[in-house]
């Protein structure tokens, strides 16, 4: 019996962690859905680079770190269109309608 070291995630040396376990597409998945599978593991990592962007320009925006920069004015004008408003608007200065 041969031990399968584990092989994911891949780190690199300098990260005091090890992988958590093995994988082997050839090993595990039918070659029918390795091609499926590694697109879906890409869009996935794709993902995580995404929220992982977003956090740190949120982070970077409440910092104050981004009060010029365009895209959270561009991320706060399209948080304004989530916010509830009223349907009728009135012209008077008392809200009469």
């Amino acid at each position: 019996v041969v031990e399968k070291v584990n092989n994911f995630p891949p780190l690199p040396k300098f990260i005091p962690l090890k992988p958590c376990f093995y994988q082997n597409f050839g090993d595990e998945i039918p070659i029918d859905y390795q091609s499926l599978v590694k697109r879906i593991y890409h869009v996935w990592i794709c993902t995580l680079d995404k929220e992982a962007a977003l956090v740190v320009g949120v982070w970077l925006s409440w910092k104050g770190a981004l009060k010029d920069h365009p895209v959270p004015l561009l991320c706060q004008a399209g948080t304004k269109s989530l916010q509830p408003q009223p349907f009728l608007r009135s012209h008077g200065s008392k809200g009469e309608l």
